[in-house]
C-alpha cells in the first residue's frame, strides 16, 4: 500500500508490513518514519539489525546470503537497504521483485531512497512492494503547509503557542524542518508548559529560513513575486553560487517554452510530455498556469534575458548581475 507521511502511526498501530520504502530528500522526517519503523520492529522482536549500502560495487546476492546469518540469540531481523540513487538497475529490480516476493517470516526489509524520479513509482520492484509491503515518500511541506507542521509539531512535543508565535516560526523557520524541530525544542526546554507569546518567540528564534533553488523555482511557477525576491535575498546572502541559479530558472524557462511551442501547434499536453519533462504531478497546475499567463513570444524574451544576464555573471558584460536576477524574476511575473 501507499501511504503519506502523517499515516504512518496508524498504519504501524494495524501491523507491521513485511517490507517499508521510504523515499525522499527531507531528512528528519526520512529519519524519525525509519526510527518509528525500527522501534516499532524491535518491538515485535525484531532484535538484529543488519545493514546493505547499494553501490557500484554491491552485489544483489548479499541480499540473499542475508536471510541465513542470523545469530544466534536472535530470532527476527531488519534488514536495511540503503539505495540513495533510487534506482538499482535491471539485476537489483530483479533482485528485489524475487525477495519481496519470497521474503521470510523472520526478516523485515527496510529500503531507503534519497532521490526519486515519478518513473520511479511505475517500476515492477516498487509496485512489488506496493502489493506487498507500504510505500511511503517524505516531501518538505509546501509553504502554505508549513505552518500547520508547526502547529502539528508544537502539539506533538507538548509546546503551547500562541497563533500569532506560530506566524512568526513559519517565516523564519521555513525549508529546513531540522532547524525548526530544534528550535521548538529549546522552546520546550525553556518555557515547559507555558504559553508562548509572539514577542517572546521574537526575540529568541533565529532566521533559520533556508531556500534552494528548487524552492525559487517553485515560487517562480506559483508567480509569488514577493517570495521569489525574498528567496533570492537569502540565497545571496548564503552566498549560493549565481550560476546554479541560472541553470535552474533557464532550465525551468526552457522547459516551459517546450511546453508552450506544444501549445501553439495544436497539440494537447499529455502526461507523457510531463514525463519527459521531468514533471511531478503536483507541479503540472502551476505549469499549466503559467502557459496560461505566459506566450511562447514571451518566454523567448525572459530566454533571451537570461543570456544577458549569464553574460553579467561572468565579467562579460558590465552590471550588478543579483539586481539583474532580480529585474528577470519581476519580468517573469
Amino acid at each position: 500500500m501507499k501511504i503519506y507521511t502523517n499515516q504512518l502511526t496508524n498504519s504501524l498501530n494495524q501491523g507491521l508490513s513485511s517490507c517499508y520504502l521510504i523515499v525522499g530528500d527531507e531528512p528528519l522526517q526520512l529519519m524519525e518514519s525509519v526510527d518509528a519503523i525500527r522501534n516499532k520492529a524491535k518491538s515485535q522482536g525484531f532484535t538484529e539489525s543488519e545493514v546493505l549500502h547499494v553501490d557500484k560495487s554491491f552485489k544483489w546476492e548479499s541480499l540473499y546470503s542475508s536471510m541465513g546469518t542470523m545469530s544466534l540469540f536472535a530470532e527476527k531481523k531488519i534488514l536495511e537497504l540503503h539505495l540513495p540513487t533510487g534506482k538499482p538497475g535491471t539485476s537489483g529490480s530483479k533482485a528485489l521483485v524475487k525477495f519481496v516476493e519470497n521474503i521470510p517470516s523472520d526478516i523485515i526489509l527496510l529500503i531507503q531512497c534519497q532521490e526519486w524520479t515519478a518513473a520511479n513509482d511505475k517500476t515492477k520492484w516498487v509496485k512489488t512492494i506496493e502489493k506487498n509491503g507500504t510505500f511511503m515518500r517524505v516531501y518538505m511541506p509546501k509553504p502554505q503547509e508549513f505552518g500547520t507542521w508547526l502547529q502539528n509539531r508544537c502539539r506533538q512535543i507538548g509546546l503551547n503557542v500562541e497563533n500569532q508565535a506560530i506566524t512568526i516560526l513559519t517565516v523564519r523557520l521555513e525549508g529546513n524542518l531540522l532547524a525548526a524541530a530544534q528550535e521548538l525544542e529549546k522552546l520546550k526546554m525553556r518555557f515547559a508548559d507555558k504559553m508562548i507569546s509572539a514577542s517572546e518567540i521574537a526575540g529568541l528564534v533565529a532566521d533559520n529560513a533556508r531556500f534552494d533553488v528548487f524552492r525559487l523555482t517553485d515560487a517562480m511557477l506559483e508567480n509569488n513575486l514577493a517570495r521569489c525576491i525574498k528567496m533570492i535575498r537569502a540565497l545571496k546572502q548564503n552566498n549560493t553560487a549565481l550560476v546554479v541559479i541560472h541553470w535552474a530558472i533557464e532550465r525551468q524557462t526552457r522547459t516551459l517554452l517546450s511546453l508552450a511551442s506544444l501549445r501553439r501547434n495544436g497539440q494537447r499536453i499529455g502526461p507523457g510530455d510531463y514525463r519527459k519533462h521531468g514533471i511531478w504531478q503536483n507541479q503540472q497546475a502551476a505549469i499549466q498556469s503559467c502557459l496560461n499567463r505566459l506566450t511562447t513570444a514571451e518566454l523567448e524574451q525572459l530566454l533571451a534575458k537570461l543570456a544577458d544576464l549569464d553574460l553579467i555573471i561572468k565579467g562579460q558584460a558590465s552590471g550588478d548581475a543579483w539586481l539583474a536576477l532580480e529585474q528577470w524574476f519581476i519580468d517573469f511575473c
